[in-house]
């Protein structure tokens, strides 16, 4: 595995070298370690919240979806999202925690290729969600916005379809309980798979 630790200070060459070759090498060591320290205060965030007895994880819309009385969906077109409404995954809950701190290595090299684009303002195409209420949950994205949301940024574009359901939902406060997906010490499964 490319691990390349150098750093501008070793090779003062290297920053001012139009060396494609040398440029990518600071661009990967400069990601690799915004992703070690993304991965580090992802531990840290998911033991404050068990430690508090917050929930961590990002709400499955594939379970949730017995529990909404689902009216249709449209396509909204795209839009402006904040991240912070980003609260579920319809596909990635154990890659991914509630605030989009990768959970594990497996998402390293993707998530890497996300930050080198990002640090190289490559535009990226938008995000794929599904809102619901006020709420929405990533079909496709996950790495972009995680990536997004450790460089700062409070809101992206989104390709967002919406689906229409009468509330309340089961993530508002109050209406878990009823489902069981309070987080416990141990991970409940709405629906065996």
């Amino acid at each position: 595995m490319f691990e390349n630790q150098i750093t501008p200070f070793q090779n003062a060459y290297l920053t001012s070298c139009p060396n494609s070759q040398n440029l990518y090498a600071l661009q990967y060591n400069t990601a690799f370690n915004q992703f070690k320290a993304t991965l580090f205060k992802g531990r840290l965030s998911r033991l404050t919240k068990r430690i508090l007895g917050r929930t961590h994880r990002l709400y499955d819309l594939n379970d949730l979806k017995q529990y909404l009385s689902l009216r249709g969906s449209s396509y909204s077109g795209i839009q402006v999202v904040r991240i912070d409404s980003i609260i579920g995954s319809e596909s990635r809950t154990v890659d991914f925690d509630i605030n989009f701190y990768p959970m594990n290595e497996a998402a390293r090299e993707r998530w890497i290729n996300m930050a080198i684009a990002h640090l190289a303002r490559t535009v990226l195409p938008p995000v794929q969600l599904i809102r619901v209420g006020e709420a929405y949950f990533v079909r496709d994205g996950h790495h972009r916005i995680s990536v997004s949301r450790h460089f700062g940024q409070v809101a992206m574009d989104a390709e967002v379809i919406t689906w229409k359901a009468a509330p309340p939902f089961p993530w508002q406060p109050g209406c878990g309980e009823n489902l069981n997906l309070v987080e416990t010490s141990t991970p409940i499964q709405l629906t065996s798979r």
